[in-house]
């Protein structure tokens, strides 16, 4: 879908330099025809929503860590926010509680890469990730009661519905949980 995207951006620009209606009308043809082509796209995708039930079970405050660039799959952006990141709960005296929060939470898929739950950490520590610039967020959390399709059409359907989120086993429940960071 990005390339459809891109796409049309692409064609908006030569649209705007075209020179005669001819071929102002072929950009205007292949436009439609692209926005066709994603809404199908939107419309499959939409029917999984058919084989996913949930159940919003509780709003949570998070701390979490920002991600500042666009495409951070790019280069080693991860590998250096991931250090930033550890760096900033151990100077917050945070860490462990964190990653004992998180080794109870197993992380399936999602794009947040740095949280905490707010009630779980001192004032203190909160002030001081936030000094670190971690932001104050309300975290949806959902629990799949049923789910007849794949992880993969669940990514895509999260992505579709939320944002910013995580998709989560929680180990002592075994339940499944998608969390939805109102960002």
């Amino acid at each position: 879908m990005k390339e459809s995207i891109h796409n049309i951006k692409i064609i908006a620009d030569r649209i705007e330099r075209a020179a005669d209606k001819i071929q102002l009308e072929g950009l205007i043809d292949e436009m439609i025809k692209i926005c066709k082509y994603i809404k199908d796209e939107l419309k499959e995708k939409k029917k999984i929503a058919n084989d996913i039930k949930l159940e919003n079970i509780n709003t949570i405050s998070f701390l979490y860590k920002p991600i500042l660039k666009k495409n951070y799959y790019e280069g080693t952006y991860l590998e250096e926010f991931s250090e930033r990141r550890t760096y900033e709960l151990k100077e917050a005296k945070a860490l462990d509680v964190h990653n004992k929060f998180w080794q109870t939470h197993e992380v399936l898929r999602g794009n947040i890469f740095g949280s905490i739950p707010l009630g779980l950490i001192s004032k203190d520590v909160a002030e001081r990730l936030k000094f670190f610039g971690w932001d104050e967020v309300c975290v949806d959390v959902f629990e799949v009661q049923e789910r007849k399709c794949s992880m993969k059409e669940l990514v895509e359907y999260c992505k579709i519905k939320f944002l910013n989120f995580l998709i989560v086993n929680e180990k002592s429940t075994g339940a499944e949980l998608i969390l939805h960071y109102n960002i």
